[in-house]
């Protein structure tokens, strides 16, 4: 059964572009204006103002670029990142241009519903003038996706949600445990060509992705993990205030993807700043997967880029560390969208152009950190491609081979790519560099850019000193570390080997070992995260100022296919064997097979599912909270409740920040003072800390201890977040103060 694209609207015939928008706008304006406080409109408050907000405007934006007949999957991207940079630019507009107007609340919850309502407006009506063309619409065959694997796949993100209802109610993971091994197997289904069709990979590695997300933001009614709790402080300012303000100092202040966009999702849709971090911004960071699978099948084929996909979604850190990473995760969905645009070949040049300076502009607002390694790397690639079509032209012989391997013909004929195969141009390099600098050296009192010149000074003075040293190199200290038990002595060995098949794929497509469609600013942009990954272990200070496990979730956007063609190719000759000694299905098949098998192996390590099963050290917050409690270790334990959020903890910082006197000290223990204090008792994260001995607080300050103080008898800090001690020596010191606040696992003290 054929039925018209609903994704594709910027495709339809005008009169039904046009009644099809503004029938939803005038539907979910009637919702939004209703402001009951039934549950039902609530949630299709919710349901309709995230979906609309995130998909329709950006199409509207499509349709005034004139950009049609477009895959599926590149409109919703491209019309999410639209949205999403249109609802920025809209809260930066608002925030600086209201208050000259004598609007002295222009973030106000009305002031910004009616705003995006006639901007959508304006950008109809406009796009009505500019694009009178009716091309004809796409159409879907609604038989793959009515079918019993189709019903299977939607049902994984469903199931994860009322897992993580039975983890957070009955403390009980069954659900959770079956949903994990599900997924697992997966990837060996498409490895062996079974139950799972190819039209159906994308809405495999949606769901994947959701389920994945969702199965750790879900857990707990409380946000958790470390930096997102200083992003809820920000957000929850400019909420109290409805005004940001960009001359405060601070790198995360100056982000527009936290303090604007998150309380405006939070008017939108009329969740709690916290459910807006815990569903909005993992389920949109759910399409980042699903844009690489776009970019990397059109250089490696269907199968080999679901594997790449579920790969790079498969890494713990995109499951648990960056739902806790608001600012990044919209960010890497930027720099995923500017990856789809340089190997686009279906969008004129001037399109192209205008899109990347609305996604390179919104990548710089979000995430200073991703900014910074996409300029740098964006420079050199311009440089290297500049300077090797100058030299092949001049008959150097070097560049010509290095032309001839990335898939371009030096003499100019039978380029597999546009333009000579460049995309890039000196516009794009300088707009960039001058937007991104431009805006971290004045926004926020220049201290992102400030962050980066320390950062960049400290390497060059430790690097000859300190160079291979484990204490001083991140990278280095985890890949010669020792392992916990057996078991994590081999999900060590499936990540060393993982990376010894990425360096083999890229040396393989280098030297046209393959064939191979990688395009000649691809093979560079990919050379450069392979560098920025052999610095975060070699290079003093480099990873751990950056953050290795976020350095590396960044390079795997580029370099997660090369870990699939590098297995192929080590496993070419023996599948060969093989494949005489077999028929059927397997045959031909055998290097995706075990490359999926791989992949399913890994991810049950990473996820936590294996140890949970062997009782070994536990490592899922989502999986083994149980375990953790009972079973774990110091360090273990310190690490949860260094990132998981007890309710009671919630409730004493609450009420601590709602009845202590306006100036007061507050001593707590780092961690305490860093994630609970910050986000829900809206207090700035600076000391004094809790400290190890001879405690003496002033007069009137108050002291607050948490679950891991109380029960665990514990304490982080104060020079470490996650250093560790008895809270044994100084606690007689605490409690010889006034007790002005229990719920028995959480308490606050005041002295006088």
């Amino acid at each position: 059964m054929q039925t018209r694209n609903p994704i594709t609207l910027n495709d339809w015939r005008i009169r039904s572009y046009f009644i099809a928008i503004l029938g939803l706008q005038l539907g979910l304006l009637f919702v939004q204006l209703l402001g009951s406080t039934n549950s039902y409109i609530l949630f299709l408050q919710a349901i309709l103002g995230f979906a609309f907000f995130s998909f329709i405007p950006g199409i509207i934006v499509l349709r005034i670029l004139r950009i049609h007949t477009i895959s599926t999957i590149e409109t919703l991207l491209y019309a999410v990142g639209l949205s999403i940079a249109i609802l920025m630019v809209t809260g930066l507009f608002m925030s600086v241009l209201y208050p000259i107007f004598g609007i002295s609340r222009p973030l106000s919850p009305d002031s910004t519903l009616l705003t995006v309502n006639i901007t959508t407006f304006i950008l109809l009506f406009l796009s009505l003038v500019v694009d009178k063309k009716s091309p004809e619409p796409g159409y879907i065959d609604t038989k793959a996706f009515l079918s019993g694997p189709a019903f299977l796949l939607y049902l994984v993100p469903l199931l994860t949600i009322i897992g993580t209802y039975f983890v957070n109610q009955y403390h009980s993971n069954g659900i959770l445990m079956l949903v994990i091994l599900f997924i697992a197997v997966i990837p060996i289904l498409i490895g062996f060509d079974r139950v799972i069709p190819e039209a159906l990979y994308p809405l495999a590695i949606v769901s994947i992705s959701v389920s994945l997300l969702l199965h750790t933001s879900l857990i707990s009614p409380y946000i958790w993990g470390y930096d997102i709790h200083y992003e809820t402080f920000l957000a929850n300012l400019v909420i109290d205030n409805a005004f940001w303000d960009f001359t405060s100092p601070g790198n995360v202040n100056a982000m527009l993807s936290v303090v604007l966009l998150a309380p405006m999702y939070s008017y939108i849709t009329g969740l709690d700043l916290t459910w807006v971090f815990k569903l909005v911004y993992p389920i949109t960071f759910a399409l980042v997967p699903l844009g690489l699978y776009h970019v990397f099948r059109r250089q490696v084929g269907e199968k080999s880029a679901f594997l790449a996909s579920f790969f790079f979604a498969s890494f713990i850190i995109f499951y648990a560390e960056m739902a806790s990473l608001a600012r990044q995760e919209i960010a890497e969905l930027f720099l995923v969208l500017l990856i789809m645009i340089m190997v686009a070949r279906n969008v004129p040049r001037r399109t192209n152009f205008a899109l990347f300076v609305i996604f390179g502009a919104s990548l710089a607002v979000s995430h200073y950190g991703t900014s910074y390694i996409y300029l740098l790397s964006l420079i050199v690639v311009w440089l290297y491609m500049t300077l090797s079509s100058f030299a092949a032209t001049r008959g150097d012989t070097l560049f010509k081979c290095s032309r001839k391997t990335a898939g371009e013909n030096p003499s100019g004929g039978g380029s597999v790519n546009r333009d000579d195969g460049r995309t890039i141009t000196a516009a794009h390099v300088l707009f960039f560099t001058g937007f991104t600098l431009g805006w971290y050296m004045f926004v926020a009192g220049g201290t992102s850019f400030d962050t980066i010149v320390s950062i960049i000074d400290h390497i060059g003075n430790t690097i000859f000193v300190d160079l291979l040293n484990p204490e001083e190199t991140e990278g280095l200290d985890l890949l010669i570390s020792t392992p916990q038990s057996l078991l994590h002595t081999v999900a060590k060995g499936l990540h060393l080997i993982t990376l010894a098949l990425i360096v083999v794929g890229f040396v393989a497509i280098w030297f046209r070992r393959k064939n191979t469609r990688f395009s000649r600013e691809y093979i560079a942009f990919s050379f450069i995260a392979l560098l920025f990954g052999v610095a975060g272990v070699l290079v003093p200070n480099f990873s751990s100022t950056l953050n290795t496990s976020r350095l590396y979730q960044i390079v795997l956007i580029f370099l997660s296919p090369f870990c699939v063609v590098g297995g192929i190719s080590m496993l070419a000759a023996p599948g060969a064997y093989i494949n005489k000694l077999r028929s059927g299905r397997l045959a031909g098949r055998t290097p995706l097979v075990l490359m999926s098998v791989l992949f399913s192996l890994l991810f049950l390590f990473s996820t936590g599912w294996i140890y949970e099963c062997a009782n070994d050290q536990p490592s899922s917050i989502a999986l083994s909270q149980n375990s953790i409690k009972k079973y774990g270790g110091d360090t273990p334990k310190n690490v949860f409740y260094g990132t998981f959020i007890p309710e009671h903890d919630v409730f004493g910082a609450r009420w601590l920040g709602r009845y202590m006197e306006n100036g007061s000290v507050v001593y707590a223990d780092r961690t305490r003072k860093d994630n609970v204090l910050t986000s829900y008792g809206s207090l700035a994260r600076t000391p004094p800390f809790l400290p190890e001995t001879d405690f003496e607080p002033v007069l009137g300050a108050y002291v607050y201890l948490a679950t891991y103080n109380i029960v665990e008898r514990s304490a982080s800090g104060p020079e470490e977040y996650y250093d560790y001690w008895s809270i044994e020596d100084v606690y007689p010191a605490i409690c010889r103060n006034n007790k002005v606040y229990s719920n028995h696992q959480s308490e606050v003290y005041q002295n006088g």
